[in-house]
C-alpha cells in the first residue's frame, strides 16, 4: 500500500511540475558529439548511490529509481556546462581577436599573417585552438583548411560565422578586407551584449523552472516520511 501511494504520489509530482512549468516532451535529435570520458562512470556511480539511499530512506523502489535516474544525468549537466563556458569563453575572446587582425591588415600584413600574429597574442582556449593555423600555414596544406578545421573543432555559431567570413575574405581577396574584419568584429561585440543580456532575462525563469523540479520531489519526501511513521 505504501509503495501505491508513493507511486501515487510521484505521478502526482511529476504532473504538477509540467502543469508549473508548462513542459510537455517532444523528441530531440541527440547531439553527435560525444561526453568526456569521466561523464559514463560518474553517473553510474552517483546514480546508483542514489537510489541505494532514497531506497533506504524512503523505501519505495519506484521513488528511489526516479532520483538515481535524476541524480545520474548531473556530470552529463556538468560536462555540458563545462563545454558551454568554453565555447562562450572563445566567442567573447573574438571581438578583440579581429581587432587586433585588422590593426595587422592596416599596417599591411596579409590576412594570414594577420590572423597568425592575433593568435600569438590571444588568451584562453580561443588562442590555443588557433596556434595549430600558424603550423599548416607555414608546413602544412595552407590557410583556409586550416580554418576549416579549426571551425570543425570550435563548432560554435560565433566561431562559424567569424571563420566563414574570413575564409570567404582570404579566397575573393580585396582592398575591403580590413574593414571587413573591422566591422565584423563590431557586428560580434554587438550580438555578444545581445546574448548576454538575453541569459541575464532568462535567469529568474530557469530559477523558477527550477524551484518547479525540486518541489514536487520534496513534497513526495515529506509525503512517503508521514506515511511511514
Amino acid at each position: 500500500m505504501v509503495a501505491v501511494r508513493g507511486l501515487a504520489a510521484l505521478i502526482a509530482g511529476a504532473a504538477a511540475w509540467i502543469v508549473v512549468a508548462r513542459w510537455t516532451p517532444r523528441i530531440r535529435v541527440p547531439s553527435l558529439d560525444p561526453p568526456s570520458p569521466w561523464v559514463v562512470p560518474a553517473s553510474i556511480a552517483v546514480g546508483a548511490l542514489s537510489a541505494l539511499l532514497a531506497i533506504g530512506l524512503l523505501a519505495v523502489p519506484a521513488a528511489a529509481l526516479a532520483i538515481g535516474l535524476l541524480v545520474a544525468a548531473v556530470p552529463t549537466a556538468i560536462d555540458n556546462a563545462r563545454r558551454r563556458r568554453e565555447r562562450e569563453a572563445i566567442a567573447e575572446t573574438w571581438p578583440d581577436f579581429l581587432a587586433l587582425m585588422s590593426g595587422r591588415i592596416s599596417a599591411g600584413a596579409t590576412l594570414p599573417d594577420a590572423f597568425i600574429a592575433a593568435a600569438r597574442r590571444a588568451s584562453g582556449p580561443l588562442g590555443t585552438a588557433a596556434k595549430p593555423v600558424e603550423e599548416s600555414v607555414a608546413f602544412g596544406d595552407g590557410f583556409v583548411p586550416a580554418l576549416l578545421r579549426l571551425r570543425t573543432e570550435l563548432d560554435d555559431p560565433t566561431s562559424d560565422r567569424v571563420l566563414a567570413t574570413l575564409i570567404f575574405a582570404q579566397q575573393s581577396g580585396g582592398q575591403r578586407v580590413g574593414a571587413v574584419i573591422s566591422s565584423l568584429g563590431v557586428s560580434i561585440s554587438e550580438e555578444l551584449r545581445i546574448r548576454r543580456a538575453h541569459s541575464a532575462a532568462l535567469t529568474e525563469q530557469r530559477l523558477t523552472a527550477a524551484v518547479a523540479l525540486a518541489a514536487p520531489w520534496i513534497l513526495l519526501a515529506l509525503t512517503i516520511s508521514t506515511l511511514s511513521l
